[in-house]
């Protein structure tokens, strides 16, 4: 499968049903509402316009990967791909 990020944020970006409108203050909902529509930014990655699901997982490990050895002791990347056990419900 063969993803393009920019046309398809672009398809879906302010289309989520929200009542940010309700729970929100004017100022802040709109805040909010601003945020949660900016696209994502992997321009960092150097994909290409054309990448595949694995690709883009893969790279943005291996970005994390180094992110975090870089900030040195106290940090650890334990990997990726683990099962998360929630009740008697597991997530992989």
């Amino acid at each position: 499968m063969v993803h393009q990020i920019k046309s398809g944020l672009l398809n879906r970006q302010g289309n989520a049903v929200t009542n940010l409108e309700r729970t929100l203050p004017t100022p802040q909902s709109e805040l909010v509402s601003e945020t949660l529509k900016d696209p994502y930014n992997f321009d960092f990655l150097t994909l290409g316009k054309e990448f595949s699901e694995r690709d883009l997982h893969q790279s943005l490990l291996t970005h994390i990967r180094d992110f975090l050895m870089e900030l040195g002791v106290g940090f650890a990347f334990v990997g990726s791909e683990h099962h998360l056990e929630v009740g008697i419900r597991i997530f992989t």
